[in-house]
């Protein structure tokens, strides 16, 4: 399986204000207890810009309504776990977003799935906000709550707090960067290619399909939104299970589902045949029917008079 990584969550990058300037500055600089390291996120900057993610989250916790005095956030956990900068291994990223307005806020809960390129929560100004941006933090591990510190900042805390440049990779072909803020990004890695698959060998009695295809995707479930196992090695795979999703017949084919398109694949459903049908399509040639006694004795008979018939004929032109 190819590797997921996080990708920072916004089509333009314009940080306004880092974690160590500033109001943030408390909120980690000398406390001897909780701490996080937000920054701000203006976006474009000429209007209200969404959180774009692109990975899949669901959404933890959501704060500020129903006469609660938090200022507007949410708290946010990956869907799965990710690849960061920060470590080798992946892991649950958490993402916290403050500043949305109420009218905006209104419309996630909690348990709800933002799915990648999701388009709904909007930077704001709600609570201490002077225009229009998200308030940050990212961690990892454990979240304790939102706390006050000894240095009188109320912080997300987890177990790990991180930088924005820690936690995300930048794909350049997504985010427009107009202010890094001075962090120091990494690209997106590039994909790693993943093949799987074992071809067999052509076999006329089962279902088979030959992948012809350079970079043919397999997919664990049958659709184009499944997720991903790696492309299909070209070769002969037996197929089991067809399904039709998303406009494409898709077939099982063991190690997960590929759509059919006639460029990518051939298809050679079995060849073999029932022993009726067999019964019926036997190419032997057919004997002769057997003529019986009752049959012959007439073939006789008939024989014996014509014979009769031409000798009494002869017989009389000699008398005369």
């Amino acid at each position: 399986m190819t590797k997921e990584y996080a990708i920072y969550p916004f089509k333009y990058m314009n940080i306004t204000q880092r974690h160590d300037q500033g109001n943030h500055i408390p909120h980690w600089q000398g406390s001897t207890n909780y701490s996080d390291k937000p920054w701000d996120e203006a976006c474009k900057d000429s209007d209200r810009s969404y959180f774009e993610p692109q990975n899949d989250f669901v959404i933890e916790q959501v704060l500020g309504l129903n006469g609660d005095n938090t200022t507007n956030s949410v708290r946010l956990k990956s869907l799965n776990k990710l690849y960061i900068p920060y470590k080798k291994e992946p892991d649950y990223v958490y993402i916290t977003l403050t500043h949305m307005n109420e009218d905006n806020l209104k419309l996630v809960y909690k348990g709800e799935i933002l799915k990648k390129g999701t388009k709904i929560l909007l930077e704001g100004t709600d609570g201490y906000a002077t225009g229009n941006h998200f308030h940050i933090t990212a961690n990892l591990g454990g979240y304790y709550g939102l706390l006050k510190n000894s240095n009188g900042s109320w912080c997300y805390t987890y177990d790990k707090s991180l930088l924005p440049n820690e936690a995300f990779y930048v794909d350049t072909d997504y985010t427009i960067l107009l202010n890094t803020a001075g962090y120091k990004f990494q690209n997106l890695p590039e994909e790693e290619v993943v093949y799987v698959g074992n071809p067999v060998t052509r076999n006329e009695d089962v279902n088979q399909i030959e992948v012809i295809a350079t970079q043919l995707n397999c997919r664990k479930e049958p659709s184009l939104d499944g997720e991903f196992v790696g492309f299909v090695n070209k070769g002969i795979y037996n197929y089991t299970d067809t399904k039709v999703v998303d406009d494409y017949t898709w077939y099982n084919i063991g190690i997960g589902w590929i759509a059919y398109n006639s460029s990518w694949e051939i298809l050679y459903p079995k060849q073999s045949i029932s022993s009726n049908e067999e019964e019926m399509t036997d190419h032997t040639e057919p004997t002769t029917p057997e003529i019986s006694v009752d049959e012959e004795s007439k073939k006789l008979n008939i024989f014996q008079r014509i014979i009769k018939f031409i000798t009494d004929i002869i017989s009389k032109i000699f008398k005369n």
